[in-house]
């Protein structure tokens, strides 16, 4: 196997993390802000530092900041109620 093919993003690892940490409870909902961040920013990174992430999965990935965003919005809605 090559060295591409086994190259997971550090955004990768994080989701294990995430998904160790809550299991069947892990939702966007759950997060924590510093949770959120941290995948903002891994994501980012991804998208556009990383040479390694294919231009298919860097279009992959911008769903996942637009759900951050979604998230982010929500929380401010709810903080004003």
């Amino acid at each position: 196997m090559s060295d591409a093919a086994e190259y997971r993003p550090p955004l990768a690892d994080y989701f294990d993390e995430l998904e160790k940490r809550y299991g069947d409870q892990f939702n966007f909902d759950r997060l924590s802000i510093e949770e959120l961040e941290t995948i903002e920013r891994l994501a980012r990174d991804a998208i556009d530092n990383d040479p390694r992430v294919s231009a298919v999965e860097k279009k992959n990935l911008t769903p996942l900041l637009t759900l951050v965003d979604m998230q982010r919005r929500k929380r401010a809605a709810g903080a004003k109620h």
